[in-house]
């Protein structure tokens, strides 16, 4: 009986034993059986498993201390505040808030049980730092943190903060850019290293070896591809419903995003938010989810409605330059929201957040420089009406200009990177005559004054550079080819065109026209004054990868200036004398024709001294592909630097560079300067650099022509081991390597 007791501490049978001293006997009989089938659960061989596993549940701290009177009020105020989020799949039920025995009142905490370990995280991320008046402020972590609080030292060790610098570690190399190769799941990380040119005889089949990259030793996994932020700050990599972004020199993990199914996302130019995307249906979570990247906020999500159909795409909201606004088109609206409150812009006017209504609106466009939206719109009912172009100034939604296009029926616009410029193309065909035209709109002006370039042929593409305002437009007579594999390429040649401000008029200038090619595709390097035209996009992928590198250079010609005659002394004429005067002008040469196999994509690097092609196979042809996926490396002149082929090439893609800030003054002082100092330096540490690759090439070349020499003595000297070791048996062989090695080592 008394390990029952032990057992059962409660257990107490003293009353009845009092009043009937007679029971006693019965109780200990009963007691004693009872302690024979009794045992302690825990203590059994085979003890039930309890369930430990709390990844599904998140602790809520810092929450008012209510009694139960007000419980209630406390628990529909947290689960609004999740649904104004987003978040819809909590109720009353998954929120446990404990009550004290003594005083009725909470501890100021609660327990939130989710249906699986994502839900917990995204509740966590939801709720932490929200402010429930002035007093209270959440703090909301799920149980793994939990292991992590219990190792924290018992003695305070002040917080290392990241230095914010370091974030942009890769800005800092003058002379190497990064890009990013995907080989099957992993991903990786290399440096654009200009292999040793000393040598003309180096294999360039081993300079891949030299792409060693900063996170050389770390490997990030991800079965998606993984794509760089707008100023390449951040690496972001998708894994099973998370985004996680990755910085720094050697590449931590910065900040993780949880959202189920996501499938894409999209940050801000300045690199302060990130909206993820899913377009599977959550029953707890939005389809558009809007972030901050620095604390890992959630802003705001929304859902697919009547406004955002279920087959809307991932980029359908789009953010202004600076991160303050982010917007997306609606039927005969633009809505626009301020960031980070995720609210709609306010009408001053009538003193309301309502939408910009814009009737029969196509399409819309952030400028990249300063807040202001260009879109398009026509009536597609009045075919008589054409289409205009709008620019619309935010936050104050005047709308500063409005222009029609002739002719126009559907438009393409694009703004220069500068966002100084825009131009709208036009592509109409009536019967057998074409009306294609390109308008460039000078943003920067008052009145917004535009030039029209009209083309009489068929275009096929159009790229262009704002560093010297030069548009390439790639068109043809509608000429096809004859070889049955290539029905759908087409010759075209290039246009190249210069707008610019003259006497306060914006004017466009031929340049001039390139030979024709099959081409489709135009790619202008940084400085504006190299693009390549090429085949990528051709009809048969067996036959495409030829790349024409073109350069626009200045010529200097003398041209012969007769001055005008005079009057003598006794009045007769006299002959001027001939003058001969510099004259410019630009000239477009074929500076290199590249055939690269199957090569589908090209790609400049920031700086615009490199390019990259590359050929990368569906996954489902990776098999039978006859040719290894591979990416090469070229100089801006055509020259191939390197060529790495890799078997399980997924992706690649350089690394930005951040936005340059700098007034277009303070940029030509920059120019004032390298050219005066820092480029006699550069060029004297380039020497200086050649030097030294010339003695490491001059010692490897001297060590073959050695080891050409001294390598059959030593082989003779290995074949006659047996003959040494009769003659001289205390010959130690063991010594052979030590002494070859200190033969070479002596040499040199």
């Amino acid at each position: 009986m008394e390990a029952l007791k032990e057992l059962l501490p409660e257990l107490n049978f003293d009353e009845e034993i009092k009043e009937n001293p007679e029971l006693e006997k019965y109780i200990k009989k009963e007691c004693n059986e009872a302690e024979l089938t009794f045992t302690d659960p825990m203590k059994l061989e085979e003890a039930p498993k309890l369930n430990s596993d709390f990844r599904n549940y998140v602790l809520l701290c810092g929450l008012p201390i209510v009694d139960e009177g007000k419980k209630e009020k406390l628990l529909k105020v947290i689960i609004n505040v999740l649904k104004k989020k987003g978040f819809e799949a909590i109720d009353e039920e998954n929120i446990t808030i404990l009550l004290k025995e003594d005083t009725g009142k909470s501890y100021g905490t609660a327990f939130i049980k989710c249906d699986d370990e994502t839900d917990a995280k995204l509740v966590q991320a939801l709720l932490h730092g929200f402010a429930l008046g002035k007093a209270n402020k959440i703090q909301a972590s799920t149980f793994d943190e939990f292991d992590r609080l219990l190792s924290v030292n018992d003695e305070y060790v002040p917080p290392r903060f990241a230095d914010l610098t370091d974030l942009y570690s890769y800005a800092m190399d003058p002379q190497n850019d990064q890009f990013l190769i995907r080989e099957e799941n992993e991903i990786k990380v290399k440096m654009n290293r200009i292999p040793n040119r000393t040598d003309k005889e180096t294999n360039t089949v081993n300079f891949h070896e030299e792409l060693v990259g900063p996170n050389a030793d770390i490997q990030i996994i991800s079965k998606k591809n993984a794509f760089w932020s707008p100023q390449g700050r951040y690496l972001v990599i998708f894994k099973e419903n998370m985004v996680q972004l990755y910085g720094g020199s050697v590449f931590e993990l910065v900040r993780e995003i949880v959202h189920a199914g996501v499938s894409n996302c999209t940050i801000s130019p300045c690199e302060r938010y990130i909206m993820t995307f899913t377009k599977e249906k959550n029953a707890g979570q939005g389809n558009y989810m809007f972030w901050r990247i620095d604390t890992g906020e959630m802003l705001r999500s929304f859902s697919f409605d009547d406004y955002t159909p279920e087959n809307s795409p991932h980029d359908i909201f789009k953010f202004s330059f600076d991160g303050n606004y982010v917007a997306k088109m609606i039927t005969d609206h633009i809505a626009v929201y301020e960031l980070p409150d995720m609210q709609l812009l306010e009408d001053m006017n009538i003193g309301k957040r309502v939408s910009i209504r814009i009737e029969h609106i196509n399409d819309f466009k952030w400028s990249p420089a300063k807040n202001m939206i260009c879109y398009w719109f026509r009536n597609p009912e009045d075919e008589s009406n054409p289409p205009k172009v709008g620019f619309i100034h935010i936050p104050t939604r005047e709308v500063w200009s409005e222009r029609e296009i002739i002719n126009g029926v559907d438009l393409i616009t694009k703004w220069s990177t500068d966002g100084s410029k825009l131009i709208t193309i036009n592509k109409l065909k009536r019967k057998k005559q074409f009306f294609n035209t390109v308008s460039v709109f000078d943003v920067n002006s008052k009145g917004i004054p535009a030039e029209m370039i009209s083309i009489n042929t068929n275009i096929l593409n159009v790229s262009w550079t704002s560093a010297t305002d030069r548009i390439a437009i790639l068109a043809n007579r509608e000429k096809k080819i004859q070889e049955k594999w290539a029905d759908k390429s087409q010759i075209a040649s290039t246009i190249v065109f210069e707008v610019k401000q003259r006497d306060g008029v914006l004017k466009s200038e031929r340049l001039g026209t390139t030979k024709e090619h099959i081409t489709n595709d135009i790619e202008w390097a940084e400085n504006g004054n190299i693009f390549i035209a090429s085949d990528i996009k051709n009809a048969n992928p067996s036959y495409q990868g030829k790349f024409y590198v073109y350069y626009i250079r200045n010529v200097v010609t003398k041209e012969e200036v007769k001055a005008k005659g005079g009057k003598g002394k006794k009045g007769k004429g006299k002959a001027g004398k001939t003058k001969f005067v510099d004259k410019t002008e630009l000239v477009i040469d074929l500076v290199d024709e590249i055939e690269d196999l199957k090569a589908d994509t090209i790609n400049w690097d920031p700086t615009g001294r490199f390019f990259s092609t590359s050929y990368i196979p569906a996954i489902k042809s990776m098999i039978r592909a006859q040719t290894t996926p591979k990416f090469t490396i070229y100089n801006a002149k055509g020259d191939e630097i390197y060529r790495y082929s890799v078997p399980k090439l997924q992706q690649f893609a350089w690394r930005p560079r951040p936005i340059r800030n700098w007034s277009e003054k303070v940029e030509k002082e920059f120019q004032k300067e390298y050219n005066s100092k820092l480029k006699k330096e550069l060029k004297a540490e380039s020497d200086e650099k050649g030097v030294i690759e010339m003695i490491k090439v001059t010692k490897e070349k001297t060590k073959e022509k050695f080891m050409e020499v001294f390598a059959p003595f030593m082989q003779r000297y290995k074949d006659t081991k047996k003959e040494r070791l009769a003659l001289c048996p205390d010959d130690d062989s063991d010594e052979e390597e030590e002494f070859e090695r200190s033969v070479i080592a002596d040499y040199y």
